[in-house]
């Protein structure tokens, strides 16, 4: 899960949002994409169908076409109303069954986007290396880190996935998704965000690229996101994350300043919202007692020629007594 140097430098695909991810510049040649896990949001996958030409297909037995933020793009994209799993029932369909139905032709490079809530070790151990070989970069958000506390768990889900990923491919970017918070490896120092995000591309890349560049590690990355989740603080990959031969990652002091920094903007920024929501408040309030007001002026309108009858009227029997 360290990253390692990769041969082409990253790049952000999916806009400024949470589900958009960096990816190494080695598109070209990539015929699909496949993204089980939908959540009626694909501005990744719209980004690279318009602006890469990368077919993409798409899976989520929770969502429906019809829900999508955005519409399924024409001859770009495909959606399946399916969970991507592996016990085989009726609404279910496994990774091989999915790549060999709608990219039959083995030697196509694709991609692979998981981001399906726990269930990526499942299906990454059920894959056949055959199948997992054919994508040339797997961007895919692991869940529930934590179990490398519990030594069975681990060995159940986490431990063999990773293992299976390492046979075929390099982790070339990290970026821990804030969302849950981080916990301490058991015997170590090692500090591990309950959910990140990981980029894996293909070990035959490393030699095919011909450029010789060697991009480090940028941990944080500048085009990465300060946060997936604007409520939580934001949380930094430190200590035996940072590759020591790489500057690029800067200096402890750099790193640290960077996280109080990003702390303190955050803070600033929820004071700043909530005193916004308190101004709105106010605002509403003002505009109800200008309401009561106006509605109030008018029933004095309307009751001041009533009002005025009666006190001639009182005026003439005065008058008569």
């Amino acid at each position: 899960m360290k990253p390692k140097p990769s041969p082409h430098p990253l790049i952000r695909v999916g806009g400024n949002q949470d589900g958009a991810y960096l990816l190494p510049d080695d598109l070209q040649g990539v015929m699909a994409c496949f993204s089980p896990g939908v959540n009626n949001t694909k501005r990744f996958e719209d980004d690279l169908a318009l602006n890469y030409k990368i077919i993409c297909h798409l899976c989520d037995f929770s969502s429906d076409e019809d829900k999508l933020e955005t519409a399924i793009i024409e001859g770009l994209q495909t959606f399946k109303k399916k969970w991507l799993d592996v016990d085989h029932g009726e609404d279910s369909i496994t990774l091989d069954e999915w790549v060999e139905e709608m990219s039959p032709n083995a030697d196509d490079d694709l991609l692979l986007q998981m981001d399906i809530e726990g269930a990526e070790y499942r299906n990454l151990i059920d894959c056949k290396k055959s199948t997992l070989s054919r994508f040339r970069i797997i961007v895919i958000e692991l869940h529930d880190l934590d179990v490398a506390n519990d030594p069975d768990k681990f060995e159940a889900g986490l431990g063999p996935a990773l293992r299976k990923l390492d046979e075929t491919h390099v982790c070339v970017h990290a970026h821990p998704n804030n969302c849950c918070g981080d916990f301490i490896v058991k015997g170590s120092t090692l500090v591990v965000p309950r959910v990140m995000e990981l980029t894996f591309l293909r070990r035959d890349r490393f030699h095919q690229s011909g450029s010789g560049d060697c991009y480090l590690p940028l941990l944080p990355h500048p085009q990465d996101l300060t946060c997936n989740v604007d409520e939580m603080p934001p949380l930094v990959l430190e200590g035996e994350w940072i590759d020591e031969r790489s500057l690029a990652s800067g200096s402890p002091m750099e790193r640290t300043t960077w996280k109080k920094l990003s702390m303190v903007s955050k803070r600033l920024e929820l004071i700043l919202e909530k005193e916004s929501r308190a101004t709105e408040a106010l605002q509403a309030e003002i505009e109800a007692a200008k309401a009561r007001i106006a509605y109030l002026e008018g029933l004095l309108g309307e009751l001041d020629r009533p009002i005025k009858t009666y006190l001639a009227i009182k005026r003439v029997l005065r008058s008569r007594k």
